[in-house]
């Protein structure tokens, strides 16, 4: 890579590449372990970036205005589209969660409820105004958009009919209306434990370049919800550690009573896992990762658990439903 000549070639006689896995998006990732054996990351982008108006480099400077742990920037080259930074390393939360035992699990899922609220108290203020973190929104219509991807890409995955037409449209509309009803917040957008990672003991945040505003569950429901399998008792203390830790540092994301919240989340966590199951059906029909199919029993159990709170959306309930009695029957 030209770059990587560019910044080692003169510091370092000998150096390393190792593609890394890489996640949903276009991006691709390496690691360049130098003479010296210092190691880098380079997030190599599809097409060239101004760097004045690079979404990761603006979210990046928010995040550590406030002190917020991030991947440090060392250097970017926009023509290239590459950004050369801190290596943290390849223990996710998620693989933590995994292999270690489960005190210390809920000690990191803690850390990270309060890293959620450090961006929902003291980033929202401070998004600038002509950046996307500002102009983008879990509005109406994107929310339903989302609803559609799932009918369009995990249906076309499964092959669901959906018939008749008209009735899933008009609970996605419900349901996209009633969370664009609620006060926005920063959200991350991908605040799942894939994307913060475990560093000397300490968790950062990575791939925040999506942060946009939303309804405040929405990065809560990402971190309980996506990608892992707690159970209720474990979920509902966690909720509940947000909305006491918020109020205590002032936070105006839980200005409403707790019941209200919860129904907030379970209205939250169906329609991001219905997101998720088609992005899932996307990478797995469009792009050949079939690494996303681990993921789809779980995100169909958790979502049947919501829709058996909420019980406002029949039509998706028995999709739901259907689809998670069949892969049931596959184990």
């Amino acid at each position: 890579m030209e770059f990587i000549r560019q910044r080692f070639d003169g510091d370092s006689s000998q150096y390393n590449v190792l593609k890394l896995l890489g996640d949903a998006s276009s991006r691709q990732y390496f690691r360049v372990v130098d003479d010296h054996g210092n190691s880098f990351v380079i997030a190599a982008y599809p097409e060239p970036f101004d760097i004045g108006q690079f979404t990761y480099h603006q979210v990046y400077l928010l995040l550590r205005e406030v002190g917020l742990p991030v991947p440090e920037i060392l250097a970017m080259d926009g023509s290239l589209g590459i950004v050369l930074q801190e290596d943290l390393g390849d223990e996710s939360l998620q693989r933590r969660l995994l292999t270690g035992d489960s005190k210390e699990g809920t000690g990191f899922l803690r850390q990270a409820v309060k890293l959620l609220i450090d961006i929902q108290a003291k980033c929202s203020g401070l998004v600038k105004p002509n950046t996307d973190a500002s102009r983008l929104a879990f509005d109406e219509e994107k929310l339903t958009w989302e609803l559609h991807f799932f009918r369009r890409h995990y249906g076309g995955y499964r092959q669901i009919p959906f018939e008749p037409a008209e009735a899933i449209s008009a609970e996605f509309e419900k349901l996209a209306s009633a969370l664009a009803s609620y006060p926005r917040f920063l959200c991350h957008r991908d605040y799942h434990v894939r994307n913060l990672m475990v560093k000397d003991e300490k968790l950062f945040i990575i791939d925040f370049q999506d942060a946009r505003q939303g309804p405040a569950l929405y990065d809560l429901v990402s971190l309980l919800k996506d990608s892992i399998q707690l159970d209720a008792p474990h979920v509902n203390r966690l909720i509940s550690y947000y909305i006491r830790e918020s109020r205590a540092c002032g936070s105006q994301a839980p200005e409403v009573g707790e019941s209200a919240l919860r129904r907030q989340f379970d209205l939250m966590t169906i329609q991001r896992l219905l997101k998720a199951l088609g992005t899932y059906g996307y990478q797995i029909t469009q792009r050949g990762n079939f690494i996303y199919e681990q993921y789809i029993e779980g995100s169909l159990n958790r979502a049947l658990d919501a829709l058996r709170t909420v019980e406002e959306f029949p039509y998706i309930h028995a999709i739901v439903e259907q689809e998670a009695a069949r892969y049931q029957e596959k184990t």
